[in-house]
C-alpha cells in the first residue's frame, strides 16, 4: 500500500532535490579546495558559513538518497531509516560530540 500511494512520486521528487543538493555539495566543496590552495578569501564569516552549509548539504544527500532507496522497501524500513537520520542531525548540532569524532581521527591519523 505505501508503495502505490507514496513511493513513486516521492521517489521522483527526492531525486531532483538529491540532485540539486548533489550539485551544491561538490561546488562547495571546490571551492573550499581552491580556497585552501590559493587563499581566495579569509573572511572567518564567509568560511564558516562554506562549512556549515557543507556540513548539513552533505548530510542532505546522505539522506535523500537513503530515503529514495528505502521508500518503496516498506513502511518499516523507512521510519527505521528516518529514526537514524533523526540520531545524525541531532548530533550533529553537538559540538562536544563533534569533537570527540575529530579527536577519534585525529589518533587513528586519518
Amino acid at each position: 500500500m505505501f508503495r502505490k500511494t507514496i513511493g513513486k512520486p516521492l521517489e521522483k521528487v527526492l531525486d531532483v532535490v538529491g540532485e540539486v543538493l548533489a550539485f551544491l555539495v561538490i561546488l562547495l566543496l571546490a571551492f573550499s579546495f581552491i580556497n585552501a590552495a590559493f587563499g581566495i578569501t579569509d573572511n572567518p564569516t564567509v568560511l564558516k558559513i562554506i562549512a556549515f552549509t557543507q556540513t548539513y548539504a552533505v548530510i542532505g544527500v546522505v539522506a535523500i538518497v537513503g530515503l529514495e532507496f528505502v521508500i518503496d522497501k516498506g513502511l518499516i524500513l523507512t521510519i527505521i531509516y528516518l529514526a537514524l537520520v533523526a540520531v545524525v542531525v541531532i548530533f550533529s548540532f553537538l559540538p562536544d560530540v563533534q569533537a570527540q569524532i575529530m579527536n577519534q581521527l585525529i589518533k587513528l591519523k586519518v
